[in-house]
């Protein structure tokens, strides 16, 4: 253990140079990610990379580095930042040899992830880029870690596990159209499709992926791909389509899965294990960058804004990618709604004031998720306009979670980063199986015709 320690206290004395004092803009060491929330309050601003991400890479880079300190204590390599992470980080900054190594001024003392204190922990590996840090953002509202399992959303609001065999109980949730979510752009088996997709890949990539991940429900699994999907399915008898509804195939037969306990937590693992891989992620970023998903609708963004004459910003294309994960992006919609909010602003109107702006036009459908993506879109703007925003704005926000796109060290000072949408996505279900009588019976009315989650008194 001693060895390790001089190893490692060795390896920061020596790094690259004496001092980092060229990292950031002007001399500026550049703030990474920070913890933003109430050092002494309720925990809140907490963000959440994932335990593959960049921020779970330097929490074990930290903890190497307390070791050779002489600091026994250490942090769980979770990809979670918070008030843990920051004390840590403190300490950290404080340790000699670091210290020695970073400028003047460096928040980093302050508990901040630096561009500075980032070279000097993981030297081998470049600073995360607007786009990587972005996602501790998206990810810590979508709660969907790729490498944690998928969620079921069925009858996800209520205070206890749904049972069928107890008579007239109830199903509430406020989001019925997705079903199934898994990873940090909360991909859904519901009417996006986005894991039919994903998994389909997977499958082409190599089929041992789903056997090994999902076991004896590997075919259960398989099976989605061969239900019918929408009113419009290519093959469909006139009519036969429609008999289930929208997704209705889909729909009935991933709640007969929901309503086996068992059934249930095997495919919530299996994507967890798949989700481990580093193939299946790279799908996973590969779908959501198609056009037919979030790199479409993030394009959309960019190109209403670009022709409106504004220049996206970071913080912008952080707020796009958050609104292309969890809202429905029309072009048209989109850019009626910015010439609404650009007629109404005053010339020279502040990047945030635009997205403000837009938020508070394009409101989500459901009435239910309004305060939630209203928490969201605030995390967006508050850093420019703290002192404007309504009662209503700040309590969404701080019931959100109380983040800021400051945060992981967004600026409305740079532009948005390059984005490069691929290909539409060409998935399409088969048709060639529909559900059968008995799948289809499986689901019992209550999960078919959920309720909305009762108003909280």
């Amino acid at each position: 253990m001693v060895i390790a320690r001089a190893a490692i206290l060795v390896a920061l004395t020596l790094g690259s140079g004496a001092r980092a004092d060229q990292a950031g803009e002007g001399g500026v060491d550049r703030v990474l990610y920070r913890y933003t929330g109430d050092p002494a309050g309720e925990a809140s601003g907490v963000l959440i990379d994932g335990a593959t991400g960049q921020i779970a890479r330097l929490q074990h880079a930290v903890n190497l580095a307390l070791l050779a300190c002489g600091e026994e204590a250490g942090i769980e390599t979770d990809g979670m930042f918070g008030r843990q992470t920051q004390s840590a980080l403190e300490r950290v900054a404080a340790c000699s040899p670091i210290a020695a190594r970073l400028p003047e001024g460096s928040e980093a003392t302050q508990g901040a992830v630096t561009e500075a204190l980032w070279s000097v922990l993981l030297p081998a590996l470049p600073p995360p880029d607007a786009r990587m840090r972005m996602r501790a953002l998206l990810l810590a509202f979508e709660g969907t870690d790729i490498t944690r399992g998928a969620a079921w959303n069925f009858c996800q609001n209520n205070r206890e596990v749904y049972d069928a065999s107890t008579a007239d109980q109830p199903c509430f949730t406020n989001d019925p159209a997705s079903y199934l979510t898994w990873g940090p752009n909360g991909a859904t088996a519901g009417h996006g499709h986005e894991i039919l997709s994903i998994l389909a890949r997977v499958e082409a990539l190599d089929t041992r992926l789903i056997d090994s991940a999902f076991g004896e429900e590997a075919a259960p699994v398989r099976r989605m791909f061969d239900l019918r999907f929408g009113n419009a399915e290519e093959g469909a008898e006139p009519g036969e389509a429609d008999r289930w509804g929208r997704d209705g195939e889909l729909r009935r037969y991933l709640c007969g899965v929901y309503l086996d306990l068992p059934r249930r937590e095997i495919w919530s693992q299996g994507f967890a294990r798949l989700g481990q891989n580093p193939a299946v992620q790279a799908i996973y970023e590969a779908v959501y960058e198609s056009a037919s998903f979030d790199g479409g609708k993030i394009r959309i963004f960019l190109d209403a804004w670009r022709d409106a004459g504004l220049e996206p910003t970071e913080i912008d294309f952080a707020f796009f990618a958050d609104r292309a994960a969890h809202t429905r992006v029309r072009n048209v919609e989109v850019r009626r709604i910015l010439r609404r909010v650009l007629a109404a602003l005053p010339e020279g109107a502040l990047p945030a004031q635009v997205r403000r702006g837009y938020a508070r036009v394009a409101r989500v459908t459901n009435a239910s998720q309004r305060s939630a993506r209203l928490g969201r879109d605030v995390a967006y703007y508050i850093d420019a306009l703290e002192d404007r925003l309504t009662r209503a704005e700040h309590h969404a926000w701080e019931a959100r979670g109380a983040r800021r796109a400051t945060a992981v060290g967004l600026s409305d000072a740079r532009p948005a980063p390059g984005l490069r949408v691929g290909p539409p996505d060409g998935w399409r279900a088969t048709g060639l199986r529909p559900l059968t009588e008995a799948e289809a019976a499986l689901c019992p009315a209550p999960v078919l015709n959920p309720r909305r989650p009762p108003a909280r008194s």
